[in-house]
């Protein structure tokens, strides 16, 4: 009564009497081993004057908190004392390793942690309830109200948000962090407008947008046909609601905040005995929630997190007027299906992002406006692929119509190997400059203006054989060093064609990432690679040595060729590298002997050693050593005639129809190229190649996979005679002769 009649006092002086109070609990208080309180939904606890009178302000505001955890008392049920265990384990990771919470500098991210107990059950029963469909209604969607309900007290409690990017990244170390990060990132897949925030840990990834930054108003128009992710050249600030207008809105229309495609789904193992984790990617081994329960078993979660685990938000448009976005910002992207004439789309509210597209930007553009637009992000586009990444790695480039053509280059070769076909005229680009400066006629590329830059559409082509000699004759010349000769009977110009209803081509993705879902890099769309920014967009490094990495998650969207003539087994992870090094080989001039030097040699001493099975007892890189050697004595272009032949061809084992339709594309034998390897061949096969010289001969063999030898910078390579086999005998000539003298002798 007394406490009462202070309160009282206070409210009637209007607050005027302050106080230093503290809260004392109406029951017991509980602690863990380690005496740490864990504290409760306690609405009944009582205001303590230590020092005067509680000012009225004061004294409402704790009326306020306890109502407040009232309400959330009656909306958790046991999960909250359930997950308050998890606290009892943060608790005992901040003594143990750190004094101000944990996560700072990703400690514990790359460390395999283990926790057991009750906190550890409830958080594999929170995992369940994510993964669950709460519309089915019954106990879980129950399970899920109060699990919501708890985690939003708890994240409450951390000030609306765990900090989680590079530099902090979270882990089973900490594991309510962990849980509330993953929380939190759901929960913002679903945060209306009217409480949308700036998230902090959008500061860290993907980045901060500066406040003075200019918010613009731009028209974006779509096209039919176009497929895919279509580029804007707009970032949305983390927090900002922006505003979608659409004149005259036509079939499926989304706008996407975003472009790390990539979820973190959590990845619950247990530990065995020496704490290493009980992974099998075949045969997933589940934590016994009893043991764990009872501190005999420890589990980690095997994805901890350096960024949010979904960075990505979606709406569909479906009024005229749309206000949307995120509360980490992101990349503005837009998908857009059935629609039969262009739309145009008014969009407010975001800042500009450095975005140079090839064929309508030029260096000058991109030094003196493009590089200074304020986004973290920037993207750089030609006709067949686009590159999303941090702005830092592509302000500072001067030549960006350089570094633009060589990716736009690259691209093309990678469809041509695999004959995926390239864009035609009519489906060249998302984009349409007002005078084309490339164009395709009769299936051949023509230069519309001979002043022009080359374009994205120079690619591969026959050698200027009249210039270059024999060395061009056999391996073409790099499409990076030689201009394109001008046919001065060709056209200088092409109609120009109209985008509508007109097919086009969706140019290849590729998004840097601070972390994605499987390895350093993976194949799709995008294709998505980890911190991959800085050596693609140097083209210094590009015009040396390529990006292995990037050229080989291209590789992997090129499948194993159009017509699936490379389905070798053991082959997923080798074709895709062999159209990278025909890309380097003809983008910047090297030789295939001089990719992956260790391979050849290794297959050289195998061959010398005769060894049986080649194929199959070969590692990766040799095996790509059987698909270079080919491509290095009879050109890409054999390459290419082989992902080309829709012929029939044998096909009763393994190697039939490569062997046959190779064989044919460079009118040698190639059986005895393949027994070299052990890739079983048909009677159908040798009887389909007999009429060929065979290739290689036994002289040949010795040299096959030799190296180039270096001699005082100088290079001598054995080079074996693939032009002339007029004098070398077919195996129908060779049974001939035998024929003759056995016919003779009798």
């Amino acid at each position: 009564m007394k406490l009462l009649a202070f309160g009282l006092l206070a409210l009637c002086c209007g607050g005027f009497l302050s106080a230093q109070i503290t809260i004392r609990n109406a029951g017991p208080v509980e602690t863990d081993s380690q005496g740490h309180v864990i504290e409760k939904l306690d609405y009944d606890r009582k205001i303590v004057a230590t020092n005067g009178l509680p000012s009225a302000a004061e004294y409402r505001a704790e009326l306020a908190e306890r109502e407040r955890m009232r309400k959330v008392a009656r909306e958790v049920g046991p999960w909250f004392e359930a997950i308050q265990h998890l606290e009892v384990v943060q608790k005992d990771s901040e003594t143990k390793y750190d004094a101000d919470g944990g996560g700072l500098a990703g400690d514990g991210v790359k460390e395999v942690i283990g926790q057991s107990g009750q906190g550890m059950a409830a958080y594999i029963e929170a995992m369940r309830v994510f993964n669950s469909s709460t519309a089915e209604g019954g106990s879980v969607a129950r399970d899920a109200r109060q699990l919501k309900a708890a985690l939003d007290e708890l994240l409450y409690r951390r000030g609306g948000e765990v900090v989680c990017g590079p530099g902090r990244g979270v882990s089973m170390k900490y594991p309510l962090e962990l849980l509330l990060v993953r929380y939190q990132s759901w929960k913002a897949q679903s945060t209306p407008m009217k409480e949308l925030y700036a998230a902090k840990s959008a500061d860290l990834w993907p980045g901060k947008v500066p406040a003075d930054a200019e918010r613009v108003t731009k028209k974006v128009t779509l096209y039919p046909g176009e497929g895919g992710y279509i580029s804007t050249g707009l970032y949305v600030p983390p927090g900002e609601v922006i505003t979608i207008k659409c004149g005259s809105l036509t079939g499926n229309l989304t706008a996407q905040i975003g472009c790390h495609t990539d979820k973190l789904d959590p990845k619950i193992v247990p530990l065995d005995e020496e704490g290493n984790p009980m992974d099998d990617p075949y045969n997933p081994v589940a934590p016994n929630l009893s043991k764990v329960k009872m501190g005999w078993q420890q589990i980690t979660d095997n994805r901890p997190l350096w960024r949010w685990p979904d960075m990505v938000r979606r709406f569909q448009i479906k009024k005229k007027k749309e206000e949307i976005g995120h509360v980490l910002g992101g990349v503005l992207w837009f998908t857009w299906s059935g629609g039969s004439r262009p739309m145009t789309i008014e969009v407010s509210g975001c800042v500009q992002m450095p975005w140079f597209r090839l064929g309508i930007d030029t260096n000058q553009d991109w030094i003196d406006r493009i590089s200074k637009y304020p986004a973290p992000w920037a993207e750089l586009q030609a006709k067949t692929i686009i590159f999303t990444v941090e702005s830092k790695y592509l302000r500072n480039v001067k030549n960006i119509e350089a570094l633009a053509q060589w990716w736009g280059k690259a691209a093309c070769i990678m469809l041509r190997t695999s004959g995926r076909g390239l864009p035609t005229d009519g489906e060249a680009d998302n984009f349409r400059p007002a005078k084309r400066e490339w164009g395709i006629l009769d299936k051949k590329l023509v230069q519309m203006n001979e002043e022009a830059p080359p374009d994205t559409e120079e690619l591969v082509r026959e050698a200027a054989k009249t210039n270059a000699g024999a060395a061009a004759d056999r391996y073409g010349i790099p499409v990076a060093q030689e201009p394109v000769p001008v046919d001065p009977k060709k056209p200088k110009a092409l109609k120009i064609p109209s985008r509508e209803n007109e097919p086009k081509f969706t140019p290849m993705r590729l998004v840097d990432d601070v972390q994605i879902s499987v390895g350093a890099g993976h194949s799709g769309y995008p294709i998505m690679c980890m911190e991959w920014g800085g050596g693609m967009m140097n083209l210094k490094g590009l015009q040396i040595s390529g990006s292995w990495g990037a050229l080989h998650e291209i590789g992997h969207n090129m499948g194993q060729g159009a017509n699936g003539i490379f389905a070798l087994p053991g082959n997923t992870e080798v074709i895709c590298n062999f159209f990278g090094t025909c890309t380097m080989n003809l983008l910047n001039g090297t030789s295939f002997k001089r990719i992956k030097k260790e391979a050849w040699d290794g297959v050289a001493k195998n061959v010398a050693d005769r060894k049986p099975d080649l194929w199959m007892k070969s590692q990766v890189f040799e095996r790509l050593v059987f698909y270079m050697t080919l491509a290095h004595y009879f050109g890409v272009e054999s390459v290419v005639k082989v992902v080309n032949d829709n012929s029939e061809l044998p096909a009763n084992a393994i190697g039939d129809r490569l062997c046959c339709a190779w064989s044919k594309a460079v009118g040698r034998d190639l059986t005895p190229y393949f027994d070299i390897w052990g890739l079983p061949l048909s009677k159908a096969a040798y009887t389909y190649t007999q009429d060929w010289p065979p290739w290689p001969t036994d002289d040949d063999k010795a040299l096959l996979f030799s190296q180039p030898m270096e001699y005082r910078g100088q290079v001598e390579e054995f080079e074996l005679d693939t032009r002339n086999p007029e004098d070398i005998p077919t195996r129908r000539q060779l049974r001939a002769r035998e024929h003759f003298k056995k016919t003779v002798k009798e």
